[in-house]
């Protein structure tokens, strides 16, 4: 039993040497599993856990803030009717990532360049041919200006997706993505905390946008 608690003492106190060099030093992981004594594997999971663990502290403390105070008001969008190719030129144009579709002015679905990207490899006809009524993702969901980042978070979490219109009284109001949400959560722009967000919000085990 005492050879298990010393065991047990030892990795504890690795572990909150790991924790000091990671936050109060400059070191790469091969230097701190060098100064722990533990393999780079090991060193690497316990970073791991302390940046998720970061994150998910950092979207508990912001959780009431409401998402029309962090999303993007300028958003692009297009009839059902028009063409894929219509649609990848407005977004080049715009310089946007994704528009919103829609029939008779009303939203219905949402494409993404990674729609396009993935779409290239699989259909062998021209997208010139493809109308956004048949190759956008339907139905739409989406966020209300009233909902908080943590209400919207977890949607996208649900969903797994990476890019949300945010509506207000039927109308498509804004847009925020998982980028956006990373970047107001890690306004020190801390090493890894961003992408440790990213990762928390999307959990990245299904990627549709």
């Amino acid at each position: 039993m005492m050879i298990i608690k010393d065991t047990h003492s030892e990795l504890e106190r690795k572990k909150n040497l790991i924790d000091t060099l990671y936050h109060h030093s400059d070191l790469s992981v091969e230097s701190i599993s060098y100064q722990a004594d533990m393999n780079i594997k090991q060193v690497q999971g316990i970073i791991d856990k302390i940046k998720k663990n970061e994150a998910l502290d950092v979207l508990v403390s912001h959780s009431n803030t409401p998402i029309e105070k962090i999303m993007t008001r300028i958003v692009v969008s297009l009839d059902a009717s028009k063409t894929v190719y219509d649609a990848s030129k407005l977004m080049t144009k715009n310089r946007v990532g994704s528009l919103v579709v829609t029939s008779k002015g009303k939203p219905i679905g949402i494409i993404t360049k990674g729609d396009i990207v993935k779409g290239v490899s699989k259909l062998d006809v021209s997208f010139k041919a493809i109308s956004l009524g048949e190759f956008a993702t339907r139905p739409l969901i989406y966020a209300s200006s009233r909902q908080t980042v943590e209400e919207v978070s977890e949607l996208m979490i649900k969903n797994k997706i990476r890019k949300l219109p945010v509506m207000h009284q039927g109308k498509v109001v804004g847009i925020v993505t998982a980028t956006d949400l990373a970047m107001f959560l890690s306004p020190t722009r801390r090493p890894g905390l961003t992408e440790s967000i990213l990762h928390v919000i999307t959990r990245e085990k299904s990627r549709k946008k």
